[in-house]
């Protein structure tokens, strides 16, 4: 099946109280490393496919693969996570807040273009979990392993980045719905006046999730800098205005 339909539901950012932003601890610029430059994209094989029993016409067809399957790449990194069930079906869950409903609706949208299987939702304690089966899922997110994501090593495949290369503001608008934020960071000047200006914080325990986003913002010219050790902040005006260009408010 190929990714091919676009899914018109509104994607929306995530967005914390103005009260709850970051300090803004000053963290050394050369802690990230950028991840390096995807091969060419006719040179890249498809992985074989891992489904039980093996179905490889039954697989996404990675040229199918697009914008949306960058922006639920970017969820899964952040919020996602697969488990095997006894068929040999695999799950996909993604945990959301449950009071945003855009989010939500983009996030489902996306599993449904890719997997074309339905959606269910779970209510938990302060969020929704949204559940998808099918066998190819580990086929498209091989970064699926034991353990927490920030315990063991994230590297994309190489069609993976050659599919960020050409959507990374998908890839951005993922992680930020999962991982990040957009803020009212109010400070004083040396001469005690105050101001408040908008700013993009990405907070991730995964030193290489956190390069996969530095290197998507580089794609799109967004200045960002480290803010501490998880954080990582995009607060000059002009990159925060692009960043709002495609994330947007909240709701």
């Amino acid at each position: 099946m190929q990714a091919s339909r676009i899914f018109r539901g509104a994607y929306a950012a995530v967005l914390e109280s103005e009260d709850s932003a970051v300090s803004n601890t000053a963290v050394r610029k050369d802690v990230w490393v950028r991840v390096p430059p995807a091969a060419p994209f006719d040179s890249i094989p498809w992985p074989k496919c891992r489904a039980t029993p093996p179905d490889p016409t039954a697989c996404v067809d990675e040229r199918g693969l697009g914008p949306l399957y960058v922006y639920l790449l970017g969820v899964y990194l952040g919020d996602g996570m697969l488990s095997r069930q006894a068929n040999g079906v695999w799950r996909l869950r993604v945990f959301q807040d449950a009071r945003y409903a855009d989010i939500i609706k983009a996030c489902a949208g996306a599993m449904i273009e890719i997997a074309g299987n339905r959606v269910n939702s779970v209510r938990r304690q302060g969020c929704l979990e949204l559940v998808s089966t099918w066998k190819h899922w580990l086929c498209v997110f091989p970064q699926h392993g034991s353990g927490p994501k920030h315990l063991r090593k994230i590297s994309l495949e190489a069609w993976q980045l050659q599919l960020v290369e050409r959507h990374p503001k998908e890839l951005i608008k993922g992680l930020i719905h999962s991982d990040g934020c957009r803020v009212i960071n109010r400070v004083r000047n040396r001469l005690g006046v105050r101001y408040q200006y908008p700013r993009y914080f990405f907070t991730n325990h995964s030193d290489d999730i956190r390069a996969t986003f530095v290197h998507a913002c580089e794609l799109i010219g967004v200045e960002y800098r480290p803010n501490n050790r998880w954080n990582i902040s995009v607060a000059k005006r002009g990159s925060v205005a692009i960043l709002d260009e495609f994330i947007g408010l909240k709701s």
